[in-house]
């Protein structure tokens, strides 16, 4: 009898692995071989830095969602928070005060649009990611065991959410290879775990999609 129930105990592991349950870091495809929605390319990645001995991590992922929707006015946000002696940790109300800002003393006439969201609404970010836009999310703790497991507070992109998997890439861990893929309920408790998820979405059009050969 323990013999059986071992074998079955083993056969719903496998199960749980191959229908893709468990945090995993890897590249710019799910574990099942879907390809990523928002793939910023690794050139692009930015390093999170600091501004007043504040982590920029906030400004950082506002930055990639920048570069990946063609926002000029956004882009390198963590050096005009640097420029301006703005503390590097942000929360929603910073968002609203300096992102305007950012875009009116760099010439913009009318500061991009962006959405400022509280809530835990996962459908909300499916939507963007599936339009190709780049939500900066808030993360709490990584699925996978990063940052030994513990809690942080922290912001990252997310470049994937449907219903089988969400990724994010995080400006902690940039570069090759780097991309963390997880369950919906594994990206909510992340994203939520500090009272409430927040995003930042970039409401401009995404890039357009590559070329494909029709034959």
């Amino acid at each position: 009898m323990m013999r059986l129930c071992a074998v079955i105990l083993a056969a719903l592991l496998v199960g749980l692995a191959a229908v893709g349950l468990g945090a995993v870091v890897g590249g710019n495809r799910a574990p099942d071989g879907t390809e990523i929605q928002c793939d910023l390319p690794v050139e692009l990645h930015r390093r999170n830095t600091t501004s007043r001995g504040q982590g920029c991590c906030v400004w950082t992922s506002n930055h990639h969602a920048a570069l990946w929707q063609n926002v000029p006015a956004y882009q390198e946000a963590p050096k005009w928070i640097q420029e301006h002696g703005v503390p590097g940790g942000a929360y929603p109300g910073a968002v609203e005060k300096h992102l305007p800002e950012m875009a009116r003393q760099r010439g913009a006439s009318q500061a991009p649009a962006f959405l400022n969201y509280e809530g835990n609404d996962l459908e909300l970010l499916k939507l963007a990611c599936r339009t190709g836009r780049m939500p900066a999310v808030t993360y709490s703790y990584s699925p996978s065991g990063r940052y030994g497991g513990g809690r942080i507070a922290h912001m990252v992109n997310l470049v994937h959410a449907d219903d089988r998997y969400f990724a994010v890439l995080d400006n902690n861990y940039v570069g090759e290879n780097q991309i963390e893929w997880m369950t919906p309920e594994e990206f909510r408790r992340s994203w939520t775990g500090l009272g409430g998820g927040w995003a930042v979405i970039l409401l401009a059009p995404p890039p357009p999609p590559p070329p494909t050969n029709a034959n």
